[in-house]
């Protein structure tokens, strides 16, 4: 005896929609966090002043350099890593305020390290032995 199925109908796909509240609070967490990384950035240039009371053969212009990169690929990273989380997020369908929360959280952080390594820098410049 042989049997013959018919083809099972496709079933559709129940995709999750992702609610409108969580749209809205991850489009304004990383709008916020964009504007902050702008206004950080402007901050960042500021910490050339560190420098000025640098000797010339001293390695505080170094750490003042290294301080100024921290800050900006610092927050360039946590807005890259935050915007590529995100999209995760949408693919799987999970929540995005998260990801938008943690980067609007995180974009600050590079720009207080690198402003901490400048001002130390500018100490260091202060304590370095003097060549007479």
């Amino acid at each position: 005896m042989t049997t013959t199925s018919a083809p099972a109908p496709s079933l559709p796909t129940l995709r999750r929609p992702i609610p409108k509240w969580d749209k809205g609070i991850a489009i304004l967490c990383l709008v916020l966090a964009f504007m902050t990384a702008i206004f950080l950035t402007g901050l960042t240039g500021m910490f050339v002043m560190a420098g000025d009371s640098c000797a010339p053969t001293s390695p505080c212009m170094d750490e003042v350099g290294r301080g100024i990169n921290i800050s900006l690929l610092g927050m360039v990273g946590t807005l890259v890593i935050g915007s590529v989380c995100m999209l995760i997020a949408a693919i799987t369908r999970t929540r995005l305020a998260i990801w938008a929360v943690a980067t609007l959280l995180l974009v600050p952080v590079p720009s207080f390290i690198g402003g901490n390594i400048a001002n130390h820098a500018m100490q260091l410049s202060h304590t370095a032995p003097s060549h007479s």
